[in-house]
């Protein structure tokens, strides 16, 4: 049989399908194979093997992902960048690399300590700050070292703050990020960074690394601006944006959603390599931030327990664009190319398929309503994304058999998003709790995009939804990880188009009036402000 060739796409960068000639794997998947027991079977399995990454040094073990790549194949084996540059992966490269591989892994404890020392320092930095913004311009930081998205609840939170910081501050930002976000207004100035990332070799070691490349790089790109203050969205030992802000004395608001050092403990399964500093410089952010602007009430309870000032830190949800997010948007080409009649009920859920998305239960919900011979309506379940628990969601659609009821559209792009939900009937979003009792520290951005779509919505009862909605008048709440309960409210649902409608309009006024990007920058800015000019603003 005739070899195929292979293209490896980082993240979700690419929405393209496998053809009889070629094979279409994201990183994620090549990992899973690395990792498997089967992996020598995949040896020279493939033509040729072409791995689109965002750069040449910003992805995780570059040695050894270059060995894997090599021994797919043994005919032409490349790697190509975001700019169209091509690295042919041959034994020249593989040396340099294994090079590179030895002297990181022999040097990254002494580039530690001497981080540490760094941020040490930084804490007993006191922080004196202007609260003057005339004239001058915020800078939006977006430091992940992740790359390749087009959909996703970060997405939107990134564009909304950022493509309404002009209406509230008078001022167009600058946007610095590690990668293009779509949808962020193309008018703004933006630099996307593709500066090397050193340490890559060692696990979890490359994101604290990467400030000492980032923060030089800041300060070249903005020495001939004024900036008001440094925005940073939170990510993974980012402290270059707090650096930069103690050394110009500018104000700094981070944005928190939630400790990366606590998610790759629960819900990655591991602890990081440098925990103790990652927790540290968490720390740093947090004890030198003049504003921390957090999605939900629990993360602020969890930063008060660290001891963080209260009167620093508000409590914003998530939001939603109600022009691109609208009931007028028209989902009727979505259900004819999925080929479900009008007649038919479509239940939808969109997301990354998280730990806490609880799209496992949907499926398994779903499931018992297929058999339930009292349903009175034909129903389809519309599932459209990618993650971890997605082999979870197959797994129960193959066991129950029905996979005929079920379209799995894999990522779309964040841009699309609106038609597929426009498309459907009853969404749905059955967030569960957290496995060690911890409080659910989310705020979902599929839910306030749900409202805004005017459509019925069945969500969980606990934490920040029972707060933004009210059973009966918004929505539909259910038991958290109660698959009965949940086929039940969808039975509900889907055999009730008054209740639907009356469900959606109540929904859609409540998000317009409460939960827009607009409302949301407005008040950090808001809040920025007079954290700034209160008299208990002291230096920290």
């Amino acid at each position: 049989m005739k070899k195929k060739e292979l293209n490896i796409y980082y993240s979700n960068l690419s929405a393209q399908i496998s053809s009889d000639s070629t094979e279409i794997l994201s990183f994620e998947q090549l990992v899973r194979i690395a990792k498997s027991k089967d992996f020598f079977r995949n040896i020279n399995k493939y033509s040729s093997v072409s791995f689109y990454c965002p750069s040449f040094t910003s992805f995780a073990r570059p040695f050894l992902t270059a060995m894997i790549c090599r021994l797919l194949t043994f005919g032409k084996c490349r790697w190509i960048d975001n700019e169209g540059i091509t690295k042919k992966i041959n034994l020249i490269t593989l040396i340099h690399l294994f090079g590179v591989f030895i002297y990181e892994n022999l040097t990254y404890k002494k580039m530690l300590q001497r981080i540490d020392r760094e941020v040490n320092q930084f804490l007993t930095i006191k922080h004196t700050v202007s609260s003057t913004f005339s004239g001058k311009v915020p800078l939006y930081l977006r430091c992940d070292l992740v790359y390749g998205y087009i959909a996703g609840g970060s997405i939107g939170h990134i564009a909304g703050v950022l493509n309404h910081l002009a209406d509230c501050t008078g001022a167009a930002p600058v946007f610095v990020s590690t990668d293009a976000i779509p949808t962020v207004d193309e008018k703004l100035e933006t630099h996307i960074v593709r500066i090397r990332v050193p340490y890559g070799n060692v696990r979890d070691v490359a994101s604290i690394a990467f400030n000492t490349t980032l923060y030089p790089y800041l300060e070249e790109i903005l020495k001939n601006k004024a900036i008001s203050f440094v925005y940073q969205r939170s990510a993974l030992n980012a402290y270059a944006g707090i650096k930069y802000a103690l050394r110009h004395n500018l104000p700094f608001v981070l944005e928190y959603n939630g400790s990366e050092v606590w998610i790759s403990n629960k819900w990655g399964g591991r602890k990081l390599k440098a925990s103790n500093l990652s927790e540290k410089i968490e720390m740093l952010t947090f004890e030198k931030a003049d504003l921390i602007t957090c999605v939900s009430a629990p993360l602020k309870d969890q930063l008060i327990d660290l001891g963080i000032n209260a009167s620093k830190i508000i409590v914003n949800p998530n939001g939603v664009n109600p022009e691109m997010y609208s009931p007028d948007v028209d989902g009727r080409n979505i259900r004819k190319k999925i080929g479900i009649s009008d007649s038919t009920v479509l239940i939808g859920f969109i997301g990354t398929f998280g730990p806490w998305h609880g799209a496992e239960l949907l499926a398994q919900a779903f499931a018992s309503l297929i058999n339930d011979e009292g349903l009175s309506v034909p129903i389809h379940l519309l599932l459209v994304g990618d993650g971890l628990k997605m082999p979870d969601v197959k797994k129960v659609i193959q066991t129950n058999q029905i996979e005929n009821k079920c379209t799995l559209t894999g990522i779309v792009p964040q841009i699309q998003g609106p038609k597929y939900l426009a498309a459907c009937d009853i969404l749905a979003s059955p967030q569960v709790r957290n496995s060690d009792g911890t409080p659910f520290f989310g705020s979902p951005t599929k839910l306030f995009e749900y409202m805004a779509m005017g459509k019925a919505i069945v969500t969980s009862n606990m934490d920040q939804m029972a707060e933004i909605f009210e059973h009966e008048k918004t929505a539909l709440l259910c038991e958290p990880g109660d698959s009965d309960m949940l086929a039940m409210a969808l039975k509900t649902l889907a055999e009730n188009a008054d209740l639907r409608k009356h469900l959606g309009e109540a929904a859609r006024k409540e998000v317009c009036e409460k939960y827009t990007w607009q409302i949301h920058t407005s008040k950090i800015v808001k809040a920025l402000k007079e954290r700034l000019e209160s008299t208990d603003v002291k230096n920290c």
